[in-house]
């Protein structure tokens, strides 16, 4: 699958652990947000020892591989992607903090994917492009209750970045009825945190989200 279809219609991003978000408690919610037509995830999970997130990331990988989705790993360095294993584990997926893309792309080599978060910024965007960068994301595009203090991204970057030659993602604060506008200005995929997991574990409820964004995103591509 090329990455243009791969980064396409709903990016989930796992919460992050917590007391009320346990690892099962995640894991249950993947598989249902899975259930509910979701084919793209990010596994955003920081400051866990290695040998616990190489076994929760083998547990997703599981889930991900019964429905055919992808699993993108985020806070994993390009040396230590080696040691996660799994037919839906695609690539990583790189912040301002994280190595930089080219270092990555050098060492994984052309088969997997390399996504990096550009903020507010085009030249950012620009770029990791030309340093190897399989897809850019843009955000925060609205307030965001994930990343409070996020630098405000505007819509016309999702325009702009058309002519990167590769996927936009649109993250940050982003609801339902905003949908329309972030594809109508050039978002391939739309991230969701909080308007999948943003209540408390549920999985029914989140089933049922799932739907309703694969379906509002369904309805504009």
């Amino acid at each position: 699958m090329n990455t243009s279809e791969l980064i396409y219609g709903v990016y989930a991003i796992t919460p992050e652990r917590s007391a009320l978000w346990t690892p099962d408690a995640i894991v249950d919610c993947v598989a249902a947000a899975l259930e509910g037509g979701v084919r793209l995830f990010q596994c955003r999970q920081k400051n866990w020892q290695p040998d616990e997130l190489i076994e929760f990331v083998g547990q997703l990988n599981a889930l991900c591989e019964k429905f055919d989705a992808a699993l993108i790993l985020n806070d994993v360095s390009s040396e230590a992607f080696a040691h996660f294993k799994g037919a839906a584990i695609v690539g990583v997926h790189l912040g301002k903090t994280d190595e930089p893309v080219a270092q990555a792309r050098s060492r994984l080599g052309s088969k997997w994917v390399v996504g990096a978060s550009c903020y507010n910024q085009f030249e950012l965007a620009d770029l990791a492009v030309l340093d190897g960068a399989s897809y850019v994301a843009f955000g925060a595009m609205y307030p965001s209750g994930t990343k409070p203090n996020a630098v405000k991204a505007e819509l016309d970057l999702l325009s702009k970045a058309r002519t990167l030659g590769v996927p936009t993602v649109a993250i940050g604060g982003i609801t339902l009825d905003r949908v329309p506008e972030l594809i109508s200005a050039g978002a391939n995929a739309v991230a969701v945190v909080n308007g999948l997991f943003g209540m408390e574990p549920d999985a029914a409820q989140v089933c049922s989200a799932a739907q309703q964004w694969v379906d509002a995103v369904n309805a504009e591509h």
